[in-house]
């Protein structure tokens, strides 16, 4: 892997933080417009951000351009990277399952509890009315528009729970940045994880880059935009032909009993994600469409034996988080040495091994427990029991860390959970009995920071420190900066989401399905559905069966692949490919197999390589076209080519 060779400095730059930190409310409006208001794709559902990626090509050609007027303006290859993961910091913050979410769940339950729901007896009393936004003038001008959230008068009723909040998802980023920290060495130095979602913007930011000479890079990179003008004329004027069909479904093929139980079965074929798969292990491309099927098969065959009586059965999603726990406790296992020598050092005598790292680990552990003392506390504040906020937090972690992981050995494409976090998942383990209806009430507030996980910004800030590693730029600098940048990105997107629903209505005059809305009621009808009914005896049993088996499931196959070489199945394969990203990249993904294998087949490592830069010319093509078509998306108000997920 390219090292970039320059000098080691203290941190990022004044003049790149300077330019990060101007783009990020250009990237908040970018992702708030397009997948909230004018719902012209998700491009924030995915490891790689296209638009994030596509500003990373512009800064490189921006910065050639401006050398040729002065050379000193042109930004070096450590600049051109840290402002990369600084703005994709800020851009996960803003994010589809961050914001986007949070935003909508702090107003909806004031303007739309009505008998029928009985939010306002059943709910509302137990919500922290000082951390909502409870103004009925405030919640018509959201939800309804035609407003100016500046010239309204209701920035005030906003900001103490804007300030709030930023300050809790800030501990919670903070906490994640420690754990990283205790577990950096482990993972960067002795288990020399590759990070491979850090290695692309590397090689793009290198000087005399010979990739932008590759022929095949540029005819991938051409056919990528060729591509994508043709859909986004063809959305435009429907009497351009397509050059094939690039979305369908499937599940309108199996009409009869128990094939009909198969329920969403989507088959699309996106070229960028077929780029991105060929640069990931066969192995893990293989099990990814593998285990697919096999997820989508387990309700055909609870058909099949009469198992539809038991709600939810058979939990596909929890066994699905059970394989992300199983990942975790494995990564914490094997860095169990590291990280008790980095507790410990709260009370050794420092001896120099620290040196070089970018906190020490007493710093590092001081940090983990008054960040999480202070994002425990904020639970508690909400009315959470002790017990449930600690619970929380875990089940947060667990998912971060596993996330942080997975990202790190393997880069994988996706890694939604859906929507496993405590909302669900502890009514679900202790049943309804276990909860004050305070509790319950409280932990549909913990939906906005847990909805799917898929943007993860402990895996955000554990890339942008390996970067900063690789190109010489100083850790501990970047190390605070990307902790600065979330708190900023989540700023912008504070202001840019309630600013962007005043004008457009967020049920009003915003483009169907109308997302703020469906966040906004989600979690008010799940608890209010487990305060009526419960759960069931047989749906908890089940349900923490599930876990139980997606844990045994990854264990059992990382042990196996421990002792058997070339071995098939992989556990991340299993644990990322039963949702919704994987649902949709799953032809992708297959197609990338294929293409990986016949390569490998035929000519060896020597000729994947050779081929390689096709591929990374298709990603590149693909996110740069597919960016600017978004942006017309959302600048004129029509839908275009949508690079992800919908086309």
């Amino acid at each position: 892997m390219s090292q970039i060779a320059m000098p080691t400095h203290r941190g990022p730059t004044w003049r790149a933080l300077a330019i990060a930190g101007a783009l990020v409310p250009a990237v908040a409006w970018i992702n708030i417009s397009v997948e909230a208001i004018r719902y012209a794709g998700q491009p924030t559902t995915i490891s790689v951000f296209p638009h994030v990626l596509f500003i990373l090509l512009l800064l490189i050609a921006g910065s050639a351009g401006a050398a040729r007027i002065r050379p000193s303006w042109r930004l070096t290859p450590a600049e051109t990277v840290t402002v990369y993961f600084l703005v994709m910091m800020a851009a996960v913050m803003s994010a589809h399952d961050t914001i986007e979410v949070l935003v909508p769940i702090l107003t909806y339950p004031f303007r739309y509890a009505n008998p029928a729901n009985r939010w306002e007896t059943d709910i509302i009393p137990h919500l922290p009315t000082w951390l909502m936004v409870t103004d009925p003038g405030a919640g018509e001008r959201y939800w309804i528009g035609g407003s100016d959230l500046w010239r309204s008068g209701d920035l005030t009723m906003w900001a103490r729970p804007m300030t709030l909040w930023t300050a809790f998802l800030a501990a919670l980023v903070a906490a994640g940045a420690c754990v990283n920290a205790l577990l950096r060495r482990q993972w960067a130095d002795h288990e020399r994880l590759a990070f491979p979602l850090v290695q692309l913007p590397i090689e793009l930011a290198q000087p005399r880059q010979p990739l932008w000479t590759n022929r095949l890079f540029l005819l991938g990179f051409a056919l990528a935009v060729v591509h994508d003008t043709w859909f986004g004329l063809h959305s435009l004027w429907p009497s351009i032909p397509e050059p094939y069909t690039r979305w369908q479904t499937l599940q309108q093929l199996f009409t009869s009993a128990p094939w009909n139980a198969i329920a969403w079965l989507p088959f699309a074929f996106f070229p960028w994600i077929m780029g991105l798969g060929v640069m990931l292990p066969t192995d893990l491309l293989f099990s990814c469409w593998f285990f697919f099927i096999v997820w989508k098969l387990q309700p055909v065959a609870a058909s099949h034996y009469g198992y539809t009586d038991i709600p939810g059965f058979p939990f596909v999603f929890e066994q699905s988080f059970g394989a992300y726990v199983a990942i975790a406790v494995s990564a914490l296992y094997a860095a169990r040495k590291a990280l008790w020598r980095g507790l410990s050092s709260a009370w050794r005598t420092c001896d120099g091994s620290d040196r070089g790292e970018p906190i020490e680990s007493r710093a590092a552990t001081a940090g983990l427990v008054m960040s999480l003392s202070v994002a425990w506390a904020f639970l508690r504040w909400t009315g959470m029991s002790g017990w449930v906020a600690a619970a929380s937090l875990g089940i947060y972690f667990v998912a971060a860390i596993a996330i942080t992981r997975l990202r790190a050995e393997l880069g994988t494409p996706a890694h939604d959970l859906g929507q496993m976090g405590p909302m669900r998942l502890l009514p679900l383990a202790f049943g309804r009995d276990a909860f004050r209806d305070q509790d319950l009430s409280a932990l549909a507030l913990t939906h906005g920071f847990n909805r799917n996980y898929r943007a993860c910004p402990m895996a955000v800030h554990a890339e942008g420190v390996h970067a900063a590693n690789r190109t010489g730029s100083g850790m501990g600098g970047m190390f605070w900066a990307l902790i600065a940048f979330a708190v900023w990105g989540t700023v912008c997107g504070f202001l840019i989401n309630v600013d962007l629903n005043y004008r457009w209505g967020a049920i009003s005059h915003c483009d169907p399905p109308y997302v703020s809305a469906i966040f906004g009621q989600e979690p008010y009808n799940h608890i209010g559905n487990v305060m009526r009914n419960g759960i069931a005896p047989a749906q908890r049993s089940s349900a923490l069966g599930a876990m139980g088996v997606g844990f045994t499931v990854a264990a059992i196959l990382s042990a196996v692949r421990l002792r058997m070489v070339g071995f098939p199945f992989h556990p991340v394969g299993y644990a990322i490919s039963s949702n919704w990203c994987m649902s949709l990249m799953w032809p992708s993904i297959f197609a990338a197999w294929v293409i990986k294998a016949v390569l490998l087949r035929a000519g060896g490592l020597r000729l994947y390589r050779q081929a390689l830069p096709l591929f990374l010319g298709i990603v590149l093509g693909e996110c740069s076209a597919g960016t600017v078509w978004m942006a017309i998306s959302a600048l004129v108000g029509t839908k275009t080519f949508i690079v992800w997920p919908y086309g």
